[in-house]
């Protein structure tokens, strides 16, 4: 879903993008989804055909195809190209994404922001980038993480690929001992379909600000409290 503009902050604003064994560093080794998927990922097939994902057995048929790893400097272009292709985010945002992904790969575990791809095993050696996703621990605060920007390629939505990336994040949240996750977004048309997204996958708007980013563009915030194993 999911990250937002003012690059010059310490810490950029979020406005989450379109749809989810590392330690404080956030470097997470290669995931591999076919391992164990509910197990490592905590995927409900039950929860997911109740939503609006599909079937259980499609979503099943996406995790043993799928990784999601760390991102690397040779994902960059990549990334670039899904936010573009999403046809929601203007430039600026793009730009501010950008920042992040960026901020994560110079500073690597030093950096605020930590960002994994998710990418299709089975396309051979140069296997595609198909999403990604962008987060971190809330300063100042105990347990208390944010979701910047999750975005899938629009051509691969539906097929299941968001809900993993953000049932990945809530898996290292969890691992780092996270209690609550939070994704602010924006109440503009486009993004109704992102907002549903988060409602079915068990976040609850618990704050709104009129007019935010412009008249008539609010500030959508959500949450989740998350149990620990």
């Amino acid at each position: 879903m999911t990250a937002d503009t003012r690059i010059a902050l310490p810490r950029s604003p979020r406005r989450a993008g379109t749809p989810g064994d590392s330690g404080r560093d956030g470097r997470a080794p290669f995931a591999d989804v076919s391992r164990n998927p509910q197990d490592a990922y905590d995927v409900d097939p039950r929860e997911v055909a109740a939503g609006s994902l599909g079937t259980a057995a499609a979503l099943l048929a996406a995790i043993v195809r799928m990784n999601i790893r760390p991102a690397e400097p040779k994902d960059r272009d990549r990334i670039r190209e899904i936010l573009v292709a999403a046809a929601r985010f203007k430039d600026d945002e793009i730009a501010a994404a950008m920042d992040l992904v960026d901020q994560a790969l110079e500073h690597g575990g030093r950096s605020e922001y930590t960002v994994h791809v998710l990418e299709e095993p089975d396309s051979g050696p140069r296997r595609m980038v198909q999403g990604y996703v962008c987060f971190g621990a809330t300063p100042l605060t105990d347990g208390v993480f944010d979701l910047y920007w999750i975005a899938v390629d629009p051509k691969h939505q539906g097929q299941g690929f968001g809900q993993l990336l953000l049932k990945f994040v809530e898996n290292e949240v969890r691992r780092q001992r996270g209690r609550m996750l939070l994704i602010e977004t924006s109440s503009k048309q486009s993004y109704a379909p992102t907002i549903r997204f988060y409602q079915r996958s068990g976040y609850d708007e618990i704050s709104r600000i009129k007019d935010f980013y412009r008249i008539e563009d609010d500030k959508v915030v959500f949450c989740k409290k998350l149990s620990q194993p």
